[in-house]
């Protein structure tokens, strides 16, 4: 298991000038930045998901919750659990009554765990989203909280004797 520590020096001979290191709450967070410049109403952090995907390095206010939104309906990574949301427990296509000539006739729909609402996830035009669980995630956000699929966090870590 790694510790915070060692995860701090590992970062530390890659951090840009004028950064500090951030460490995660723990070995799983995928939400914290590792590394944060400025302070006040200039920090921002480093998206810790497109520095290691190659995406590039995407740094993000802070302070006006850029960094917030863009791990959330970005990435589907929950600020309250450091981890992915919840995926839908089951899908459903419906019919839509009278779409119009941009729209789209049927609708694939989510069933949550938290609410056992059917929710849309995708949107009313007939295009793709340019992040296709966009409509899951954004309702992830407000009814989920720290709640997750019986089973879901059970983290397999391999024994260091196998």
């Amino acid at each position: 298991m790694f510790s915070i520590n060692l995860i701090s020096r590992i970062l530390l001979p890659f951090s840009p000038s004028g950064c500090t290191i951030n460490p995660p709450r723990d070995v799983f967070d995928l939400y914290t930045p590792r590394l944060v410049r400025g302070s006040g109403h200039i920090k921002v952090g480093l998206c810790p998901l497109c520095a290691c995907t190659g995406t590039g390095k995407v740094w993000l206010s802070m302070k006006f919750s850029a960094y917030n939104y863009h791990m959330q309906y970005f990435h589907g990574i929950a600020a309250s659990t450091a981890r992915p949301f919840s995926p839908p427990t089951a899908f459903r296509t419906t019919p839509r009554q009278r779409p119009g000539k941009l729209e789209r006739t049927h609708m694939l729909e989510g069933r949550c765990h938290r609410c056992t609402r059917w929710v849309p996830a995708q949107g009313v035009k007939d295009a793709d989203a340019k992040v296709k669980e966009l409509f899951w995630w954004k309702h992830a956000a407000t009814c989920h909280g720290t709640s997750t699929i019986p089973g879901e966090r059970n983290i397999f870590i391999s024994d260091p004797a196998d």
